[in-house]
């Protein structure tokens, strides 16, 4: 096993940069981070930081795309959890680990991979999980899925087994210990990040009345919470940390204080604030 010195991380990449998250990041990293954005179907509006149009799935694509690179975040997937299966084997799993091989390739010191929440969604939920990784009220409501609410009392700890409920959450668990073995054997940093529900619109109240309203309101993300989270995952150093990124609601269920403590997060945001 190689030594990992201690790096300074000044040049990120970012894959799937063109998402939510990914513009989201894009405009709070620039000022203080050197980005490469990296987009395959949906083109990065910004034209002032490096892109690059690049199929994950594609290893020999990928191969010289993180050269020079500290770390890479990697968004890029499919992120709806009804997806089949064929869809989540090469965008969720082919791909996932094209990027963690390329970035040990590639000397990347670190690697932050977009988890979810729903990988423990079998011992919280009834019916069915928000079907998108970010909420749109008239694209949710034109699906045909059962209503669903939370059922969980009491607190989810990082430490209980996981439940996922989808092909979907089973690839963001496989993302999760591949990392652990990139992690021990290449000595890459990896944080892998459970995120919660985060809109383009930041205002969670949004779905108030639909079938998700419950599902937003326990696992709402804002905007700032989130930017907060990657910031840290960017400054912590650590080899392996799995984290939960969700703001401070009432109604969220999922125990914070280990996450919060040693990746040094402090949500601000309730979504409770939002339905006053």
């Amino acid at each position: 096993m190689k030594t990992r010195k201690k790096t300074i991380i000044k040049k990120v990449g970012i894959t799937g940069a063109a998402g939510t998250i990914g513009e989201i990041l894009t405009q709070s990293l620039s000022d203080d981070y050197d980005l490469t954005l990296f987009y395959n179907h949906t083109e990065v509006k910004n034209n002032k930081i490096k892109k690059f149009k690049v199929n994950l799935i594609d290893a020999e694509e990928i191969r010289g795309k993180f050269e020079g690179l500290d770390t890479v975040i990697h968004l890029a997937g499919d992120r709806k959890s009804h997806s089949p299966w064929e869809s989540i084997l090469n965008k969720n799993i082919i791909a996932t680990y094209n990027v963690f091989e390329e970035a040990q390739r590639a000397g990347v010191a670190k690697v932050i991979f977009a988890s979810t929440n729903m990988v423990q969604h079998g011992q919280s939920m009834l019916g069915e999980p928000n079907p998108s990784a970010s909420y749109d009220v008239r694209r949710l409501e034109s699906m045909k899925l059962a209503p669903f609410f939370v059922r969980h009392k009491g607190y989810i700890r990082l430490s209980d087994p996981p439940t996922p409920n989808s092909y979907y959450a089973v690839s963001k668990l496989f993302g999760e210990n591949l990392g652990w073995y990139y992690s021990r054997i290449f000595n890459i940093q990896v944080i892998a990040l459970r995120i919660g529900s985060i809109g383009k619109n930041d205002d969670p109240s949004s779905v108030k009345g639909t079938m998700i309203e419950d599902y937003v309101r326990a696992m709402y993300l804002s905007k700032r919470d989130c930017v907060e989270a990657f910031k840290k995952a960017l400054e912590v150093e650590i080899d392996y940390l799995v984290a939960y990124v969700i703001s401070d609601n009432d109604r969220r269920f999922f125990d914070m204080k280990e996450s919060m403590e040693k990746l040094g997060t402090n949500p601000k945001d309730n979504s409770e604030d939002y339905y006053k």
